[in-house]
């Protein structure tokens, strides 16, 4: 019987199953290194904090991995080690630290995005804080702690430039805090302010406007909450300018030196002009309805029995600086002044609100 020859496999056969044994008989160095490196890379940019399950995926793959290699380590017939499963592990923590990186990053701009427009927003209510803090009696406390947030702002920005999110974070919330608290107190005394006048202003308004219609006659209304003077004639308004008050102006003036620009109808008595070019029109302050109020609170021990109501109040030049300075009078800019000084006259009626409310009359504001 012929002999039965079994064939010899090719060489190329041969070349292919040695580089498959080399690849498979070989621990993935390599892969491992990016592995870890992407897992570093992807700690560094807060993938724990932003994309902790990606993460901690990447970082069971690597593990896996290792013990894969020391389960085939374990082989003692080297050519039969097969690296292939530690190989696959060590590629998948390798392309799931990548995308745990990209999610952080992704997640870390989103967060940096939301705390800019937190200070944005923050920076607009800082400023809003500031000008409700007007004429509050407390505005030096105020205005203190309103400083110390915009310092703690500032702070905040420099952090967000810098991509220090947490720490800007928690500075932003100070800020807030301390604005907030601000905004809080402001609010309830404004109320208090308001409460029980609004009607009483707006009668006052109101009368005003008719003597103008009536009498064809110019008259003058300030509002003290909307920092305005109005100038009317026959009834119709003409100018508005801006005005700046008393420092303490959120309240009924009482005394000489408290500061607060009285509230009343009044007219004008008497108008200067010093060579320097300052205008000042007189008003009667303090008038009967000031003088009887005075009495009241002495007696009833709300003001000192000796303390004088204060005098000389006026609408002046001056103003125009966005701020409550004077002592108790109504400062305009220097034109709006020279425009009103050449209007009006001895005997116009000046009469000062705390607030303007009364939709009827308001509508002729504008």
């Amino acid at each position: 019987m012929p002999s039965t020859i079994r064939s010899r496999p090719s060489a190329w056969v041969w070349l292919a199953a040695g580089a498959w044994l080399s690849a498979c008989a070989v621990p993935p160095k390599h892969t491992l290194e990016l592995a870890n490196r992407d897992i570093v890379y992807a700690e560094e940019e807060g993938a724990a904090h932003y994309a902790p399950d990606l993460l901690g995926a990447a970082k069971d793959s690597l593990d896996a991995s290792y013990r894969k290699i020391r389960s085939e380590q374990g082989e003692w017939f080297e050519p039969m080690r097969d690296y292939t499963p530690a190989f696959s592990a060590a590629l998948a923590a390798s392309h799931q630290a990548q995308a745990a990186l990209t999610a952080a990053l992704e997640a870390r701009k989103a967060r940096r995005e939301k705390l800019e427009a937190e200070f944005q927003a923050l920076s607009a209510n800082l400023k809003d804080a500031f000008q409700s803090t007007r004429g509050l009696p407390s505005r030096r406390g105020e205005n203190r702690r309103l400083t110390k947030a915009e310092i703690t702002l500032h702070v905040a920005e420099d952090q967000l430039r810098k991509d220090y999110l947490d720490p800007a974070e928690q500075k932003l919330l100070e800020a807030a805090q301390t604005i907030n608290s601000v905004r809080e107190k402001t609010g309830s005394y404004i109320a208090k302010y308001l409460q029980g006048n609004g009607d009483r202003w707006s009668k006052w308004a109101r009368e005003t406007v008719e003597v103008s219609a009536r009498q064809n006659s110019y008259a003058v209304i300030v509002d003290k909450s909307n920092h305005t003077c109005y100038l009317y004639y026959d009834g119709r308004l003409k100018k508005r300018y801006e005005a700046d008050l008393g420092a303490n102006w959120m309240a009924q003036k009482s005394m000489s030196g408290d500061k607060v620009t009285p509230e009343g109808k009044y007219r004008i008595i008497g108008k200067r002009q010093r060579p320097d070019g300052h205008k000042a029109l007189d008003l009667n302050y303090p008038n009967a309805e000031d003088l009887r109020r005075i009495a009241e609170d002495k007696r009833r021990g709300r003001i000192r029995k000796g303390a004088n109501p204060g005098y000389a109040i006026q609408i002046h030049s001056g103003g125009g600086r966005g701020q409550d300075w004077t002592a108790g009078c109504v400062a305009l800019a220097n034109p709006d002044m020279d425009e009103l000084f050449r209007t009006v006259g001895v005997n116009t009626p000046v009469t000062i609100v705390g607030a303007w409310d009364n939709k009827a009359v308001a509508e002729s504001r504008f």
